[in-house]
């Protein structure tokens, strides 16, 4: 991959990931506010701006923010299955109380 050269108009570099998970980088002089930070476009592309010289420690704080947000969102749905799944199994036990009280 080309590392695209940064001027004094555009002295950052923009990385962005399409949905395929391709990575695209050029020059800018937009910022988005920290090695943190970062921005999701209207096309679903996300990514960050970083200076040259930290744009490794960026890309690899971006990834490690977003394997946490995936990881949260699995925790969430796991808790979500599960209360599922142990309501589901209360109410068939009730159910079968109840028919056999009927029959």
């Amino acid at each position: 991959m080309k590392i695209p050269i940064t001027t004094t108009e555009n002295p950052l570099i923009e990385f962005r990931f399409d949905k395929k998970g391709n990575i695209y980088l050029k020059a800018t002089s937009g910022w988005w506010g920290g090695k943190n930070s970062g921005f999701i476009s209207s096309d679903g592309s996300e990514g960050n701006v970083a200076p040259p010289e930290e744009l490794k420690a960026y890309i690899k704080a971006y990834n490690q923010k977003k394997v946490k947000e995936l990881e949260k969102e699995i925790k969430i749905k796991q808790n979500r299955l599960e209360k599922i799944k142990s309501k589901s199994a209360l109410f068939l036990k009730q159910l079968s109380k109840a028919k056999e009280k009927t029959i």
